[in-house]
C-alpha cells in the first residue's frame, strides 16, 4: 500500500518555483514585518497547518497547538489536529528520499487559460498553474528577494517578512478550484498607474502540492528556527490520499479594525501588495487586481476577505 498525500495551501502565501523539477518552497508571510500598503497595516495573518488526526500514525505525539472536532450534518466527527507554523521550517521526508524539485503542472486538456475553464467545476480545468498569479507575468521580473530563502543564519530567526517555510521535494505542484464558487467565472486586470491593464486572466485562490510513494511512511517534520523541538507528523500508508491544509489567513475581523476600515477594493490593494515588497527589485508600479468588470466584489482576494497566493521565481 502507498501514502499519497496533498497539501493544499492558501493565504498570503508566496510560492518559489523556477519550473519543472526546479527546488520550490512555500513562504508564509508575517504581516506584521511586511510594513505598510497604501499607507493601511495589514492585518495579522496566521500561519497554520490542518491535519485529520486519522491520518496520523503516532497522532498521541504530534504535539497539535490544539484540536477542534469536525463533523457533518449525521453526527459522524473527526478530530482535526492544528499546528501553529508561526517561526518554523516545514519539510515533507519520504523514507526512499528525494532530491528534485516538484513537477510544474503542465495545461490540462480542460484548461482554458487566461479565461475560466468552460467546465468551472471541473478540479482538472483549474490545473494549469497559470491560474495562481505569477509576479513575472505582472512586473516583467517576479524573482524574490535572495534573503527570504536563504539559510537560516546565527539569528535564529526566518529573514524578512516571512513568519513560516515550507520546503518541497518531489511530487506535483498545481493550481486547485478556487474556494468561492460564485467567482469562478470572474476575469481579473491587473492594473498600474496607466490605463491599460498589464495582465488579463481568470485566478485561483488555491495552489496543491501533491505525492505519491511507495514508502513505508511521510513524515511532516516541523522545526522551530530558535532551536526549541521538532514535531513530527507521520503519515502511514492508506488506502485513501491524505489531505492536509496550509493557511496564512487574517487571525480576526474585529469592528473597527483594518479590514472594515478601507472598501473592498483597497482590501484587495492591501493584501495584494504585500507581494511587490518581497521582490528582489520592488517595482515603482504596483498593479493590483480588480474585477475586468468593475464590480466590488472578488474571488479569494476581497471578498470574503481572504488571499490569494502569488508565484514567484528564485532566477
Amino acid at each position: 500500500m502507498s501514502v499519497a498525500l496533498s497539501i493544499v495551501f492558501t493565504g498570503l502565501c508566496a510560492v518559489v518555483a523556477d519550473g519543472d523539477r526546479a527546488p520550490a518552497e512555500v513562504l508564509l508571510v508575517d504581516a506584521s514585518r511586511v510594513g505598510e500598503v497604501g499607507g493601511v497595516a495589514i492585518p495579522a495573518h496566521a500561519p497554520t497547518l490542518v491535519v485529520s488526526l486519522d491520518a496520523l500514525a503516532n497522532a498521541a505525539s504530534s504535539g497539535p497547538t490544539r484540536v477542534v472536532l469536525a463533523g457533518s450534518g449525521g453526527g459522524l466527527s473527526e478530530q482535526l489536529g492544528i499546528w501553529d507554523l508561526t517561526g518554523s521550517e516545514v519539510r515533507i521526508r519520504v523514507q526512499e528520499g528525494k532530491t528534485e524539485g516538484p513537477a510544474a503542472a503542465r495545461p490540462h486538456a480542460a484548461s482554458s487559460w487566461p479565461e475560466p475553464p468552460r467546465d468551472l467545476d471541473n478540479p482538472d480545468a483549474w490545473r494549469d498553474l497559470r491560474f495562481v498569479p505569477n509576479m513575472s507575468r505582472i512586473v516583467g521580473d517576479g524573482r524574490i528577494d535572495p534573503a527570504l530563502v536563504a539559510p537560516v543564519g546565527l539569528s535564529n530567526r526566518l529573514p524578512g517578512a516571512v513568519s513560516a517555510r515550507i520546503h518541497l521535494e518531489g511530487g506535483r505542484l498545481e493550481a486547485g478550484m478556487p474556494t468561492q464558487h460564485g467567482h469562478r467565472a470572474d476575469v481579473f486586470e491587473f492594473r498600474g498607474r496607466g490605463e491599460a491593464p498589464k495582465l488579463r486572466q481568470a485566478m485561483t485562490d488555491v495552489v496543491r502540492w501533491g505525492l505519491e510513494t511507495d514508502a513505508g511512511a511521510v513524515v511532516i517534520e516541523i522545526s522551530p528556527v530558535d532551536g526549541g523541538p521538532a514535531r513530527r507528523l507521520v503519515l502511514a500508508p492508506s488506502a485513501t490520499p491524505h489531505t492536509l491544509f496550509v493557511s496564512n489567513l487574517p487571525t480576526e475581523n474585529v469592528v473597527g479594525g483594518a479590514h472594515h476600515a478601507i472598501n473592498d477594493l483597497h482590501m484587495g490593494a492591501l493584501h495584494f501588495g504585500a507581494y511587490y515588497k518581497l521582490l528582489k527589485n520592488e517595482p515603482a508600479d504596483e498593479p493590483v487586481p480588480t474585477l475586468a468588470s468593475g464590480a466590488r466584489r472578488g474571488a479569494g482576494l476581497m471578498y470574503p476577505r481572504i488571499c490569494t497566493p502569488a508565484l514567484f521565481s528564485r532566477d
